[in-house]
């Protein structure tokens, strides 16, 4: 019983990955661009040491949702037919962006502790590579979108508007119009992990979290 309820429960794990992340940068609030001076990154950092520092442990935590949905995901991706591919190349996506998210919260933990207690120039440093520490995360998610997308468009897995969706908000993450389709693989992430969360409670009796082909 309890491993049927842990199945049909697993997808919404992309829901607590969205939620909590959301949380966690919102919590950080504006911090300092890449160009700001080293005076004003250390009194900045200084000053909200502990805030930004709930900040980083908030988005780490998060993060640590995002496996499993993608491991959701990529069973469902997986049933639907094919040679496992793509499912294959969704799920390494999720696990790239959870590594790009982790990261992000090391950085950001390591700059709102070097504050006050280091060199502005070392905090300074922190700051112009805490807002550029994206790649991984974006990259990730990109990936994660892309290859759910065409397996759904080409399997049928899911509904065909959640694949073409992916696509192109996957593609748009490797765009100028990166930051946006970020915002967008939020909304697409919360709205699969339902549609999936829904499939997997209306599974037979006995076949709970299973998802029909």
């Amino acid at each position: 019983m309890r491993g049927d309820s842990f199945e049909r429960f697993a997808p919404l794990t992309g829901v607590a990955f969205v939620v909590i992340v959301l949380i966690g940068f919102i919590v950080g609030g504006d911090t300092p661009g890449a160009h700001a001076s080293a005076a004003k990154a250390d009194s900045f950092y200084d000053k909200h040491h502990d805030v930004q520092t709930i900040a980083a442990f908030v988005v780490a935590l998060g993060a640590a949702f995002l496996p499993f949905f993608a491991s959701s995901l990529k069973r469902a991706l997986d049933w639907s037919g094919g040679t496992g591919r793509l499912a294959n190349a969704a799920f390494a996506g999720g696990v790239i962006a959870t590594t790009g998210f982790l990261v992000l919260s090391t950085i950001h933990l390591a700059l709102a502790d070097a504050a006050g207690k280091t060199s502005p120039q070392v905090t300074q440093a922190l700051n112009v590579l805490d807002n550029n520490d994206f790649i991984p995360m974006a990259a990730g998610l990109g990936v994660l979108l892309i290859a759910s997308g065409l397996a759904i468009v080409r399997y049928r897995a899911l509904p065909g508007w959640l694949g073409w969706a992916a696509l192109v908000v996957g593609i748009l993450i490797f765009t100028p119009a990166g930051f946006i389709a970020f915002l967008l693989s939020g909304i697409w992430i919360l709205v699969t992990s339902v549609v999936l969360f829904r499939r997997a409670g209306a599974a037979p009796p006995g076949d709970a979290g299973s998802l029909p082909a």
